[in-house]
């Protein structure tokens, strides 16, 4: 045919159907609440979503059953999440500020013999905290339905890794490597795949999925942390309270 291009390749149509994470549009993620009531249903359309999926799969999900739960109408559910993948996306970012701030409670570790016990102790907390929240569960471990979910928890990975890293610089004189920030980031992708896989196949993360995701973070980790490293005296300059 004159005028076709032999390089561009095969043409991708948009998909006509545009329900739950098919949806082609850029507005893919949840309209940004700029008032207090708008901010009210924005929480309680993520409220409902999070009790539908104490019984129900992420991909089942439905904007219907959502409103129906919230009390309010189809209609405002897709007003403000105009896709089940944007449901996920915002419900998973309040449940990593949750997790988080449970991690929080547990930052002294200055009884650990080791880092590796800082680790350890952190995943163990970690675990029982996803198994205690099913919806959890499926919207950060579960099917992720659009590249932005992926995106999001690699960016969540990169902070829990850095709040871990600080947990363990707090305790313990560690070598300064300037990489570390990004190894710890690496280090959360390895819980989440053996987490995820235990979630997906056995519907919780069971005890043989820890202990073979501490063996690979922890033989990760080797290569960039010597076996021992001595305790500190005093706390590091940046944990410190100044004025």
């Amino acid at each position: 045919m004159a005028g076709a291009r032999e390089d561009a390749g095969p043409v991708v149509r948009p998909r006509s159907s545009h329900r739950k994470q098919r949806n082609s549009e850029t507005q893919r993620a949840a309209l940004e609440p700029s008032q207090d009531r708008s901010r009210r249903r924005n929480e309680l359309i993520l409220d409902a979503a999070y009790e539908l999926l104490k019984t129900v799969n992420v991909e089942d999900l439905s904007h219907s059953d959502i409103a129906n739960v919230a009390g309010v109408s189809k209609a405002s559910v897709h007003y403000h999440f105009p896709t089940i993948a944007a449901i996920q996306l915002q419900l998973g970012r309040r449940l990593d500020g949750e997790l988080s701030d449970y991690a929080n409670q547990f930052r002294d570790h200055r009884d650990a013999s080791s880092w590796q016990d800082v680790v350890r102790g952190s995943a163990r907390r970690a675990r029982d905290w996803f198994n205690d929240r099913r919806p959890a569960c499926e919207a950060l471990l579960g099917p992720l339905l659009t590249r932005e979910n992926r995106l999001a928890g690699i960016t969540y990975n990169r902070q829990v890794g850095s709040s871990l890293l600080a947990a363990i610089r707090k305790t313990f004189v560690v070598p300064d490597t300037g990489s570390l920030e990004e190894v710890f980031s690496y280090n959360g992708e390895i819980l989440d795949l053996f987490w995820s896989r235990s979630y997906l196949t056995r519907g919780r993360i069971d005890d043989e999925a820890l202990e073979e995701s501490l063996r690979a973070s922890l033989g990760y980790l080797r290569n960039f942390l010597p076996e021992y490293l001595p305790k500190r005296t005093t706390e590091p300059e940046a944990s410190r309270v100044t004025g």
